[in-house]
């Protein structure tokens, strides 16, 4: 049992490195840390068109509310995924120190013995559920939005030719920036139209587990070292486990500074963000004339995310801030 969760935890971790590699937020120094660097400002300058092209398209449907706020809304979720690559790449430096005083504490319980893996494992697979259901409904999302667009194209491949019949996901054939003619550049087109949401959608799943993998290792350690205080081995003077949980702790204070100092712009916004496009998702629930099945998923998908997501950051919240109770509990018990 134990075995199969630490196989769990290590997927987890490579889950979480790989979405943050892709989006362009992985922090730690590699071989190949140029060509990260690159690719981080590439994602930066393809969800700065993103959002462009969503105001741009909000600015045509100006004299419709509903059109309006909806890309505003798109708009406004692709901000914050420029908000979260920024605030990776510009504190780049002390997320290394965090990352490797956090990882290394944490690696350290978890390898003392099997009652600190245990507890220290106990809660993982809420996280991990959270974290895969978080990272699906947004697939989901990109997927209704580009998948009858696709469809037609392979209907078309079917028949032997390559056609270019057929909608693009959010411009619609109404909104580019620029003109795209009935060739090879309209295919391009809906690549363009492909990648940059499925990165905003990937920036938002990765940032979020994140702080959700911070927020694990970080209450799995202060629970390891509470268990630690209150059943001391028999080998051990109290007074040394203390002093060492002290110091441990002082280290952990420190990696919270960090987390708070990059995430607490990112949950600030949140805040207000989402409170904003719910508002404008319920106007928009009760403009429509009729329901179809598109509607009714992307409209059950985007509100699902929103609400998830604010959900997510306040239960993190409360598991840090009751880790930290019980571990001031087992110093004065």
């Amino acid at each position: 049992m134990i075995n199969h969760r630490l196989e769990a935890y290590r997927t987890y971790q490579r889950f979480q490195r790989i979405v943050l590699i892709i989006c362009g937020c992985w922090y730690m120094p590699t071989k190949s840390g140029k060509i990260r660097y690159y690719w981080s400002v590439c994602v930066l300058l393809g969800l700065f068109m993103y959002v462009t092209l969503c105001l741009h398209i909000s600015y045509i449907h100006r004299h419709n509310l509903v059109l309006m706020m909806k890309y505003i809304g798109v708009g406004t979720s692709a901000v914050g995924a420029i908000l979260k690559v920024g605030t990776f790449l510009l504190n780049r430096r002390s997320l290394i120190k965090y990352h490797r005083t956090l990882n290394d504490l944490f690696e350290e319980e978890l390898a003392r013995n099997e009652k600190t893996r245990t507890i220290m494992l106990s809660f993982l697979p809420t996280m991990c559920i959270l974290a895969y259901t978080y990272s699906a409904i947004l697939l989901t999302l990109v997927l209704t939005s580009v998948v009858s667009t696709y469809l037609v194209i392979i209907r078309g491949l079917c028949h032997l030719r390559l056609t270019t019949n057929y909608t693009l996901p959010i411009t619609r054939g109404y909104g580019q920036l620029w003109p795209v003619s009935n060739n090879f550049l309209y295919h391009f087109h809906l690549l363009f139209e492909t990648i940059v949401p499925s990165l905003s959608s990937t920036t938002a799943a990765s940032v979020e587990c994140a702080f959700g993998f911070y927020v694990y290792q970080f209450a799995s350690t202060m629970h390891a070292m509470t268990f630690r205080l209150t059943n001391p081995l028999p080998t051990e003077k109290f007074s040394d486990v203390l002093k060492t949980c002290v110091e441990k702790h002082q280290k952990l204070m420190q990696c919270r500074d960090t987390l708070e100092h990059n995430y607490g712009p990112l949950v600030f916004w949140h805040i207000v963000s989402n409170a904003v496009l719910l508002c404008s998702l319920i106007y928009e629930a009760m403009s429509f004339s009729s329901f179809n099945v598109k509607k009714l998923t992307e409209f059950m998908t985007f509100a699902l995310i929103k609400l998830l997501q604010s959900f997510m950051y306040s239960w993190y919240g409360t598991v840090l801030t009751n880790a930290s109770e019980d571990f001031r509990k087992g110093i004065y018990f």
